[in-house]
């Protein structure tokens, strides 16, 4: 039976590689809109003052060995313009619950038993950068910043249209763009409501060319969110230490053994 199955994949993988190899012809794209496209996203997610969402997220690691693992995390987040938001992320290394109210910034890793809070006044758009810096970014931040499209098309060398998509039954058009050390697509909600679904960005340069994804599921706007609280209820028994020592705030688990190394 193998013998018939592999020749009907051999075409279809033929076929696929004909499609795209046609979308990178003169054309370059499936329509010559992914710009405006992505800058009506960010538009879009710029003008909605209060919103929550859910999310699953995946990274991906190499280890000296050569082998590919992905870590997956799930959470919700809730954003309160110009300089609140409150993020939960639970995976199998770490479940954090992290806040920042406009004055202060705090992460309680519930299973470390352990919390940090420091001062951090300004705006969110400081408060990513910030973080960005410190290495722990917030899930998708790229996708929240005040004028995200400046931030994406930094860098970008070419941009495509390639076609419609559905992503948890949503029709969605999917764009991808290059840059020079990263090939980033997403996926952004067909209609008047451009939201976000499905961001991915590959690290090309890096070998086996790992990934992270970001999902974003149940968006809500307005009435539909309910009143956040961004206080963080600590346990009293919990441990103040310091935010360096929340080594754990990364999607990837700490280094240890084998995977020390890992690329």
């Amino acid at each position: 039976m193998s013998k018939f199955i592999l020749p009907t994949r051999f075409k279809l993988l033929v076929g696929v590689c004909a499609v795209t190899a046609g979308l990178s012809g003169p054309t370059g794209a499936w329509a010559d809109d992914s710009k405006e496209l992505l800058k009506a996203m960010s538009d879009y997610m710029a003008a909605q003052k209060t919103f929550s969402f859910d999310y699953v997220s995946s990274v991906e690691a190499v280890t000296p060995a050569f082998e590919k693992l992905k870590f997956i995390s799930s959470g919700t987040a809730t954003v309160s313009r110009p300089d609140k938001i409150r993020v939960t992320r639970r995976g199998g290394f770490a479940d954090l619950d992290v806040s920042f109210d406009g004055t202060k910034f705090t992460v309680h890793g519930k299973n470390l038993d352990a919390y940090a809070r420091v001062d951090a006044k300004g705006s969110l758009d400081e408060l990513f950068d910030r973080l960005e810096n410190a290495g722990a970014e917030i899930p998708g931040a790229d996708l929240l910043l005040s004028n995200s499209f400046d931030t994406l098309m930094d860098g970008v060398t070419e941009a495509k249209h390639i076609s419609s998509a559905v992503v948890d039954g949503i029709e969605c058009e999917y764009l991808t763009f290059r840059k020079n050390d990263v090939d980033w697509q997403i996926w952004i909600e067909t209609g008047s409501k451009p939201i976000p679904k499905r961001y991915v960005v590959t690290s090309k340069h890096v070998v086996q060319a790992p990934e992270y994804t970001l999902e974003v599921r149940n968006f809500r706007t307005g009435e539909d969110v309910k009143l956040a609280s961004f206080a963080i209820d600590i346990p009293g028994d919990a441990k103040k230490v310091d935010l360096s020592e929340l080594g754990q705030i990364d999607e990837l688990p700490a280094p240890a053994g084998p995977m020390g190394d890992a690329q």
